[in-house]
């Protein structure tokens, strides 16, 4: 038998041995560990199939001249022989129960297994499983061996230091971390596979090419291109075969495909989690079908569509990407469609909302998590474990596109949208073209009368968004906002104005919206064009500069959480460009020129102000910050909290900005900053962004350029002020003292930039 090396990082290393119609090498090896018993436990497949397979071990058939001959060619004696003793449970995740677990254990000590004793486990993956959390727990850790008989066991199973049963209508929530003694892989036992476990097998391989790509995903594709079908079944394809050199090339890429990570993280705890690629989704079809209905591998592949459509929908994935990602999966499922008739939508929701992963990245009730993937080869990196969060009802869409059936009312957060572009820019017609009485006549509900946009609420089929009932919302000096409802559901609308695209181009002006709205860290955007923004109302209430410096650790916590999400979204292509900072310092300068009549006594001059701007850029420059994908707006009233959930809104100046000018801007006011509530949030942040130990070192050096960004948030606030005339000159007069002061504080604050 070829040697392989199984390392689990500093926590286990496991010698391994690969061949093919290896019997005889596959006993020596277990009587090389001198047991006084052997606990043979298998699952009824290999029962069946290769029942006999141990029988040279057994005193009852084996004499003295012919059992199993060790490498120098000696003849094992009947007195060395162990007693074998024989446990058979059923085939797949059937046999994962704590019944069957409680019934080994029962068995053991029944047999007088002792602390020489050896478990040896024959069968799939599942029996894997039970076999090695029943070994870790008979005497605090009993010897194992296992010895695989299926193609996803061979690769997929011992490659991984995790037992587990399944518990509650859950899937291996109950489980350890337990390493074999040795690991004994017999090719020949795939020769006798049923079509669909050969699949199963198949699909986790697609998994590791999705992941991986590179020479994984060549391997994949080469291999499925070159299947043949049993003439015995008449091209039936109810057998799907493959060589035993071709099954030997497949085994060896998915055992370095898995042990290549798990050799700094035995545990699969932080990069090993990417191998939990579409399992959230895998977990609950296979669940709703009932065991043994689909084969895991098979399930994999399903639950990694589900992820390419989050994906995409997300926009981490392209159109294209997702086409190569797709295209890889249904080489497979073209071959093993599900079968009908599908469980209900809600079950399989139900099921995936309880993942025993669900907690890691502290997802909202609407939320779910799974490995996600940018492209192929190209996992999204999170500090949860390489897990992302996102709405749940991206996966209950998918469902729906994939013919599960809807037997009853999902969630809200589950059901798909239905107020329709048309509806949606009827609103925001209206918003256009009537007074704020007349709003009010028409039912509209007044949130708050920004600036520059104007923004309105209703609910429509059941959904909180803008149109029928208008009511004025509050909101910043940009929007005109609306809540009202329209058939049921609460919305908010929100009417740009040219102040609006003065500030940002009109093809990037709501990217970010739909983009958080789709990750859940925003409101669900129902509309987006280039009138405004339709999207659901949210419950709760918005912050205050005070909320940000009373030390509330969870609420500080949440927004920072909150915000670290937005750096680590993947801007969309067309906000790329110059840091928003500069584009829309620009912009307001180009205005200001038109009109410099306009400038207040006791501000320089037009000259003197660009000439600070230059100054100041240069400055910061010199200190190197970082750039993220950035709010823009990122003051206290744009974050939204209610029961303790944090959700931010108003993106419009959203794109490549510095991480600095975001943080500093939360924690700007005119009275006395909370040094704690601030030191504080800057660790959790790191802790979100970095997902490592934060060092004070490390907090220390954010503080310091997050300061940086004080003057020139009160720059970027003096320059809006000076142009507001042009757009709102009833207020002019106010506008000029807020200017005035804006630039006095930058004056004050400067020299944080320039020292």
């Amino acid at each position: 038998m070829e040697p392989l090396s199984f390392v689990f990082a500093d926590r286990a290393t496991v010698p391994g041995f690969l061949g093919t119609d290896v019997q005889d090498e596959v006993i020596r090896h277990i009587l090389e560990v001198k047991p006084d018993k052997v606990l043979l436990i298998c699952d009824q497949n290999a029962e069946e199939l290769h029942g006999d397979y141990f029988k040279p071990l057994s005193r009852e058939t084996a004499a003295c001249a012919s059992v199993g001959s060790t490498a120098d060619g000696a003849v094992a004696c009947l007195a060395e022989l162990p007693d074998v003793v024989k446990r058979t449970m059923p085939p797949g995740d059937a046999c994962k129960s704590w019944d069957h677990l409680t019934e080994l254990v029962q068995w053991a000590f029944e047999e007088q297994a002792s602390k020489r004793s050896v478990v040896v486990a024959f069968g799939g993956g599942a029996l894997l499983n039970l076999a090695g959390l029943f070994a870790s727990m008979l005497y605090r850790g009993t010897k194992l061996i296992y010895v695989p008989t299926t193609f996803l066991a061979m690769h997929d199973v011992v490659t991984s230091l995790k037992t587990s049963i399944c518990y509650d209508g859950r899937k291996n929530n109950i489980g350890s971390f337990y390493a074999p003694m040795k690991i004994l892989i017999d090719v020949g036992f795939c020769r006798t596979l049923p079509r669909f476990e050969l699949f199963s097998g198949v699909g986790e391989l697609a998994k590791n090419a999705a992941i991986l790509g590179g020479k994984h995903a060549e391997g994949f594709v080469k291999a499925m291109s070159k299947e043949s079908v049993n003439g015995a079944s008449g091209g039936s394809g109810e057998e799907f075969v493959m060589e035993d050199e071709t099954l030997v090339g497949l085994l060896r890429l998915g055992v370095e495909a898995k042990m290549s990570v798990l050799l700094s993280d035995a545990y699969e705890k932080t990069s090993g989690m990417i191998f939990e690629y579409g399992h959230t989704v895998s977990h609950a079809i296979e669940k709703a079908y009932g065991d043994g209905t689909i084969p895991h591998g098979l399930g994999v592949v399903y639950g990694m569509l589900s992820s390419s459509f989050a994906a995409e929908q997300l926009g981490i994935m392209s159109q294209v990407d997702r086409k190569e990602h797709d295209d890889l999966c249904w080489l497979l499922l073209d071959r093993w469609p599900l079968p009908e008739p599908k469980p209900s939508m809600e079950k399989v929701m139900g099921l995936a909302m309880r993942d025993s992963k669900r907690g890691i990245t502290m997802e909202a009730e609407d939320e779910i998590s799974d490995v996600l993937l940018y492209k192929m080869g190209h996992v999204v990196p999170t500090p949860t474990s390489n897990l992302s969060k996102f709405p749940s009802r991206l996966v209950a869409e998918w469902l729906a596109t994939m013919g599960f059936p809807i037997t009853s009312s999902l969630s809200e957060a589950a059901v798909p949208m239905t107020v329709t572009a048309a509806e949606c820019e009827a609103m925001l017609r209206a918003m256009s073209c009537s007074s704020d009485a007349e709003l009010r006549n028409n039912g509209f509900e007044q949130l708050t009368a920004g600036f520059a946009n104007r923004v309105c609420a209703l609910e429509k089929h059941g959904q909180p968004v803008v149109a029928k009932r208008f009511e004025q919302l509050t909101a910043g000096f940009a929007n005109r906002v609306c809540a009202l409802e329209k058939h049921g559901q609460p919305v908010v609308a929100k009417r740009y104005t040219d102040l609006v695209f003065l500030r940002s181009s009109p093809e990037a002006v709501g990217a970010l919206d739909v983009l958080a709205g789709r990750t859940g860290i925003g409101p669900r955007v129902l509309y987006s064009g280039h009138q405004g923004v339709v999207m659901e109302r949210l419950p709760g209430r918005t912050l205050e500069e005070a909320d940000m410096h009373c030390n509330n650790k969870p609420l500080l916590e949440a927004v920072a959480q909150a915000l670290a999400a937005v750096h680590q979204l993947p801007l969309p292509a067309i906000c790329d460009g110059e840091p928003m900072l500069w584009r829309t310092v620009d912009k307001m300068i180009e205005a200001l020129a038109c009109r410099p009549e306009l400038m207040p006594n006791g501000m320089p001059g037009l000259g003197p102000l660009l000439v600070e701007v230059r100054t100041a850029k240069a400055a910061l420059a010199k200190h190197g910050p970082q750039l993220v994908s950035g709010h823009g707006d990122f003051k206290p009233s744009n974050v939204m909290e209610h029961d303790g959930r944090v959700k931010l809104i108003d993106f419009e100046l959203g794109g490549p900005n510095y991480r600095g000018f975001d943080l500093y801007k939360v924690f700007r006011t005119a009275r006395p900053q909370s040094e704690a509530s601030m030191v504080y949030f800057i660790r959790k942040y790191l802790a979100f962004t970095e997902g490592e130990a934060v060092s004070d070192e490390e907090v220390s050096k954010l503080m310091a350029e997050m300061r940086l960004f004080e003057p020139l948030t009160w720059l970027e606030a003096c320059i809006f002020f000076l142009i507001l005339p042009q757009f709102k000159p009833e207020g002019a007069a106010e506008w000029a003292d807020l200017a005035k002061d804006r630039w006095a504080k930058y004056q004050v604050s400067r020299a944080k930039l320039f020292s």
